[in-house]
């Protein structure tokens, strides 16, 4: 049984085929202690996930865009923002538990 706040599941993924050439990356749920997230590295170069990520990016985008208040453009210059936060918060908490 699925979660009621789950997304549904695209188009053609229950009958896609079932030799790894289709494949789930990640899910990320967001609860009141922060988010909870599975991942499969599924590329052998961590760049071609980069690639991915940026392409999930612009997909945010055009989802807050669709939403209205805010262009494609603005998104994405935030969401790029808050890569950067979140990359900096990251690299200061790694020092932190480093130091301890």
């Amino acid at each position: 049984m699925s979660h009621p706040y789950a997304l549904p599941e695209p188009d053609g993924i229950a009958t896609a085929a079932t030799d790894g050439s289709v494949l789930e990356l990640t899910r990320v749920w967001i609860g009141p202690n922060g988010p909870s997230i599975l991942c499969r590295p599924a590329y052998e170069d961590p760049r071609a996930m980069g690639e991915m990520l940026a392409e999930l990016c612009w997909h945010f985008a055009h989802a807050y865009e669709q939403r209205g208040g805010v262009t494609h453009r603005d998104a994405l210059e935030a969401l790029k923002a808050g890569w950067s936060q979140g990359q900096a918060n990251g690299e200061a908490a790694a020092l932190k538990r480093a130091a301890q």
